[in-house]
C-alpha cells in the first residue's frame, strides 16, 4: 500500500472513531433516552428573564407543545404575544404586534435555538453542542463561536418528565422557563403547521 492510500485509510479510521466517540458520549445518550420517553406533551410555562447582574427584567407566560420527532411549538401569551413553531424542517417566528413572521431552515439556526433539540432526532443538530450531565440537569454549550447562546440547560428526570429549561446568552442575560400542568394527551400534527395570516409580512431567510 502506497503512502497516499495509507494516509487516506488512517484519516477514514480516525473519522470513524471520532464519530462513534461522540455518539457514545454518556451524557448525550442519557439525555436522548430521557427525551424519547415522552412522545408528546403540552404544558404551561412561566418565563423569567434576568440581566447579567441577576435583576429580573421581564416575566412571561404561555404554552409549550412538543411531539416527537422534530415538532415544537411555543406560544407566549404575556407580556407580548408571539409564536415559535418548528415543523421539522423550518422554524417560524411570528410576532402579531408587528404583523411579521420570520422563517429559517432549522439547520441554519440550530446554534442559536437549542430548544429544537428537545424533539430533534437529527445527529447533525446534536453534534453542534458539547453536552455534560449533572444529575437531572444537562448542560449544553454550542461549539460555534458565532452562537449568541453561551449555555442551554435542560432539567429532565429519569422518567422523561421535562421540568424546565434555561438559556444564558453571551451578553449575560438569562431566560428561565418553568413548566406546570403537563399533559400527555394527543396533539394533532396540524398544531405544528404555520399558516401565514392575511396581511402578515413574511421574512423568508431560506432564500438568502
Amino acid at each position: 500500500m502506497n503512502k497516499k492510500l495509507i494516509k487516506i485509510a488512517i484519516t477514514v479510521l480516525f473519522s470513524f472513531f471520532a464519530i462513534n466517540t461522540w455518539a457514545n458520549t454518556p451524557a448525550v445518550l442519557e439525555l436522548q433516552k430521557r427525551l424519547s420517553l415522552s412522545s408528546q406533551y403540552s404544558a404551561e410555562f412561566t418565563q423569567i428573564v434576568r440581566s447579567m447582574k441577576g435583576k429580573v427584567v421581564q416575566k412571561g407566560s404561555g404554552k409549550l407543545q412538543i411531539k416527537q420527532p422534530n415538532l415544537f411549538r411555543m406560544d407566549t401569551m404575556k407580556p407580548q404575544e408571539n409564536r415559535i413553531i418548528s415543523d421539522g424542517k423550518n422554524l417560524w417566528f411570528y410576532d402579531p404586534f408587528v404583523a411579521q413572521v420570520t422563517v429559517n431552515r432549522i439547520e441554519d439556526v440550530i446554534n442559536n435555538t437549542p430548544f429544537i433539540l428537545l424533539t430533534s432526532n437529527d445527529p447533525n443538530n446534536w453534534k453542534q453542542y458539547d453536552i455534560k450531565q449533572n444529575s437531572d440537569t444537562f448542560v449544553l454549550k454550542p461549539k460555534s463561536k458565532k452562537s449568541t447562546i453561551q449555555q442551554f440547560d435542560i432539567r429532565i428526570d429519569p422518567y422523561g418528565l421535562l421540568k424546565g429549561f434555561s438559556t444564558i446568552e453571551k451578553n449575560g442575560q438569562s431566560n428561565l422557563y418553568m413548566l406546570k400542568n403537563i399533559s400527555t394527551n394527543n396533539i394533532k400534527v396540524d398544531q405544528f403547521k404555520f399558516k401565514v395570516p392575511k396581511g402578515v409580512e413574511v421574512d423568508d431567510q431560506r432564500t438568502k
